[in-house]
C-alpha cells in the first residue's frame, strides 16, 4: 500500500513538473510573438521617417530613445526635441524622458477609442 502512494505522489510530482515546464514554454512563445508582433508594428510607422528607420532587435535598439522618439513624432506629428549626440547615458535617459513625458501631456489622440 505505502509503495502505491509513493508511486502516486512521484506519478502527480512528474504531470506537475511537466505542467510547468509547458506554462514557462507558452510564456516564452507569447513573449516572442508580441516582440515580433511590436516590432513589425514599430516598423511599420517607422516607414514613414525621412530617411526611414528599421528596428531589427526591438530591446537593443529602443534602448538610447531615438527609436521612441522617432515613433512619438510620426504618432503624434510634431517635432520632438532630440539631440542626434552620441549615445552617452545622460541622453539616453533624457530621450526615454521625453518620450514619455510627451507621450502622456500631449495630444491624446493616439489613444484608440472603443
Amino acid at each position: 500500500m505505502a509503495a502505491q502512494e509513493w508511486d502516486w505522489f512521484q506519478r502527480e510530482e512528474l504531470i506537475g513538473q511537466i505542467s510547468d515546464i509547458r506554462v514557462q514554454n507558452l510564456q516564452v512563445e507569447r513573449e516572442n510573438v508580441q516582440k515580433r508582433t511590436f516590432t513589425r508594428w514599430i516598423n511599420l510607422h517607422l516607414e514613414k521617417c525621412n530617411p526611414p528607420l528599421e528596428v531589427t532587435d526591438l530591446f537593443v535598439d529602443i534602448q538610447d530613445g531615438k527609436i521612441l522618439m522617432a515613433l512619438l513624432e510620426v504618432l503624434s506629428g510634431r517635432n520632438g526635441p532630440f539631440r542626434p549626440l552620441r549615445c552617452r547615458w545622460l541622453y539616453i535617459i533624457l530621450h526615454a524622458h521625453t518620450s514619455f513625458t510627451s507621450s502622456s501631456s500631449g495630444r491624446r489622440s493616439c489613444r484608440r477609442k472603443c
